[in-house]
This record gives structure tokens, C-alpha cells and sequence, in this order.
């Protein structure tokens, strides 16, 4: 990161994500290593400058603000990827959790340990020192069923722990305090219940933001017949921001997203600050927007076989280059996402403003002692597994 920047970070008030004094909606996209990099699972780490850097073009190509990568390396430079990154205008949205250090859905409890949560801050304080960095998840798909309704209340803890050390660090250091969420699986009952736990109660302890997963739209659809209608209806008494970590079901090809064009609609925009569509690589499950089909790859490879049919259905893609690293594909999704995008323009000044100060008296005002759990009593918020004194005196030192 520069020493001056005049990028701005993203803040919240109320319901809603601000960049300034203007309204934020992510316009955004997972992004992953495609799968010449498969090996790794930090798509921006500095050593991976040269392909971010075209990656780059092709965000900016989109009409981007936004990449939601699921996991980072902690224990590597991201500086001047974060810099390409901030003078392209994107933020970074990521999980404080690392592959093998995280909260186990099985066994929450025994892996809510020191070990786990001093890696988190790791993370907080390596994406702390750059102004596009959105916010972090404290946890991401943790609860995909009701057998992991256990989780919870240790979710809620992490997010304390969280807090607490980001306000030493400002206090101490004058680091930023970044915005904490939990990534859902989905807006049903189940997780709507877990988004009003985990947004309850003091500031100090309770997540900034609430994002999701959704696929209910598919091809020629509607407000009423995906549902988007109902999820509304669900999501409209929540008082932080909401957005999509990862939309745009595949059943239909090409992808059309007439959703995106929902999202940012003054028919959602009062609940929905946008989404990130999944996703930017074409990988294993069909998502991508773009597919490198590599120089080197085994042409007996089933895999392999099905890319070439790709490259060679004009009804899946629009372009083909030739690259130093093999033959890129861009496919019709990619072309519909942008013009989907580009014609949402208006979002940021065509929703109710007289909305924001009555959610901020609301939000101010929930009493939580007359809202009942479904894991209690038989599951607590455990006591922290920090020592709070030495890591006081050991940030001071």
C-alpha cells in the first residue's frame, strides 16, 4: 500500500455499505486460481502479480468493485497485488479462516482453540493495512445443516474475539478496524435465525455485515417465481448490510443474469448492497466466466476434451485468444454479466434514502433478551481461549 492513498475504504451506517457519503453496492465476482494454478489456493499473493495483472483488464472490462476470494495466505506479501487491485478501483472481500484453521462445523468447540484464533489475527493484521479491503468473514458456510446448529454460539465468540483485538490494535497501533460477517448458506429460516444471532447485541460483538449465497434465479425468471420476492420478505427486518457472496445458477446456458438487474433494483436495493457471481475461473463445476485451456495438458484427458468442445461451441463462447500460457476463452456469460452490470448504473442514487436514520433508530433499539435460540441452553458462548493480558502486553512491547 502506498503511504498516501486517497482510496477510499468502505464503512458502514446502518443497513447499508458507504464508500464516502455515497452508497456502495458490490458489483463483484469469485475469484479463484484458475486451474493451471491449482495448486494454489491464494489467487493474490504477490507472486502471483503477472496474472492478476490480466486478470485485471478483464475486471475492469466488467465494470468489477469487488473480488470475493475465499482464503488467503496469511504468511505471504500481498502489497503490490493489493496495490494493482486498489488502483484498479476493487475491493477485497475474504475469511480471517485459512485452509485446516478454521471453526469445523463437526466439532466446533474443540477447534475454537488459541491456535485457530491467533491465525485469525494474522489475517486481520496483514488485510488491516490495505484501505480495499472490504471486510473479513469470521466464518463462511459453517452451519449447511441443522446437524451443525452447535456452531453458533461459537461463531458469536470468534466475532468477540475478533472485535477485541482489532480495538487493541487501534488503540495501540492506530490500525484500522475492519467490518466482520459470517457468509450463509443460504436466506432460510435456518440462517436468517443465525443472521439475527450473530447481528445481535453490542457492536463489540456482533458481526458488521451478513452475506449469503444465492442461486434462486435461473435463466427467464421473476421476483415471484425464483422466490427473490420471499427472501426479501425474510431479509427486510435485518439491520446491517446484506449481499450476495456467490449468485447466478448454471442450469441455463449461457447464463443470462436477469438477476443481477433485480439485485440492483429499487425492488431490492432497500435490503441488497449487490453480490459477487460465481465465478471468474471455469473450473470443475461450470461457473466460469473465462477458461485458459493450457499449453501441456494431456490431450487424452477427459477434462481436456470438453474444454476444446468449448472453445469450439459458438452457442458457449463469444472470443478466443491465444495466449503464452495457452488458448483463453471468454464465454457468452461473461458478456451477459457486463451488459447485466452496465445497465444497473443507477443503483447507487435510485433507492429510499428515508430509510437509513428510521433502520439506525432500529437498530439501536432491538431488545435481544426477549429473543429465544434454538441451540439453547444447551450450548453456550464460551469463554475466550485468548489471554488477553499477554497479548496486551506483547502488542504494547
Amino acid at each position: 500500500m502506498s503511504a498516501q492513498t486517497s482510496f477510499v475504504p468502505i464503512t458502514i451506517r446502518g443497513r447499508y455499505l458507504w464508500r464516502g457519503d455515497s452508497r456502495f453496492f458490490v458489483r463483484g465476482v469469485v475469484y479463484q486460481a484458475s486451474e493451471r494454478f491449482n495448486h494454489i489456493l491464494d489467487p493474490i499473493t504477490d507472486d502471483r502479480l503477472p496474472q492478476l495483472k490480466q486478470d485485471v483488464l478483464l475486471f475492469k472490462d466488467l465494470g468489477l468493485n469487488t473480488i470475493f476470494v475465499y482464503s488467503i495466505d496469511n504468511t505471504k506479501p500481498h502489497v503490490q497485488t493489493m496495490m494493482l487491485l486498489e488502483e484498479a478501483g476493487i475491493y477485497v472481500l475474504t475469511s480471517v479462516a485459512i485452509p485446516m484453521t478454521s471453526i469445523r462445523r463437526k466439532d466446533p468447540y474443540k477447534s475454537y482453540n488459541s491456535t485457530t484464533i491467533k491465525s485469525f489475527f494474522k489475517t486481520v493484521d496483514l488485510m488491516a493495512s490495505f484501505p480495499n479491503t472490504l471486510g473479513l468473514l469470521a466464518a463462511s458456510l459453517t452451519v449447511n445443516n441443522d446437524a451443525f446448529l452447535s456452531a453458533p454460539p461459537v461463531l458469536k465468540t470468534v466475532v468477540r474475539d475478533l472485535k477485541r483485538y482489532m480495538k487493541l490494535k487501534n488503540e495501540i497501533a492506530g490500525q484500522r478496524t475492519l467490518p466482520i460477517a459470517y457468509n450463509a448458506t443460504s436466506t432460510k429460516a435456518r440462517d436468517v435465525t443465525i443472521l439475527d444471532y450473530l447481528s445481535c447485541g453490542d457492536k463489540s460483538t456482533s458481526i458488521d455485515f451478513w452475506t449469503c449465497q444465492n442461486f434462486l434465479w435461473s435463466g427467464q425468471s421473476s421476483m415471484a417465481i425464483s422466490g427473490y420476492d420471499q427472501m426479501i420478505k425474510r431479509l427486510e427486518h435485518a439491520t446491517i448490510p446484506i449481499f450476495f457472496t456467490e449468485y447466478g445458477a448454471n442450469v441455463h446456458q449461457p447464463r443470462l443474469f436477469q438477476e443481477t438487474k433485480a439485485i440492483y433494483s429499487p425492488q431490492m436495493s432497500h435490503v441488497i448492497s449487490g453480490g459477487c457471481v460465481y465465478e471468474f475461473w471455469q473450473g470443475t463445476n461450470m461457473y466460469g466466466l473465462v477458461e485458459m485451456i493450457e499449453h501441456g495438458r494431456d490431450p487424452k484427458w477427459s477434462s481436456y476434451q470438453a474444454s476444446l468442445a468449448r472453445a469450439d461451441d459458438p452457442s458457449k463462447t463469444i472470443e478466443k485468444r491465444e495466449t503464452e500460457h495457452g488458448l483463453f476463452l471468454i464465454f457468452h456469460d461473461f458478456e451477459n454479466y457486463k451488459a447485466s452490470l452496465a445497465a444497473t448504473r443507477d443503483a447507487e442514487s435510485d433507492w429510499d434514502r428515508g430509510l437509513v436514520e428510521p433502520e439506525i433508530v432500529q437498530e439501536a433499539s432491538v431488545d435481544t433478551t426477549q429473543i429465544s435460540w434454538p441451540w439453547e441452553p444447551e450450548f453456550r458462548e464460551p469463554e475466550s481461549c485468548i489471554d488477553w493480558e499477554q497479548t496486551e502486553k506483547s502488542l504494547r512491547e
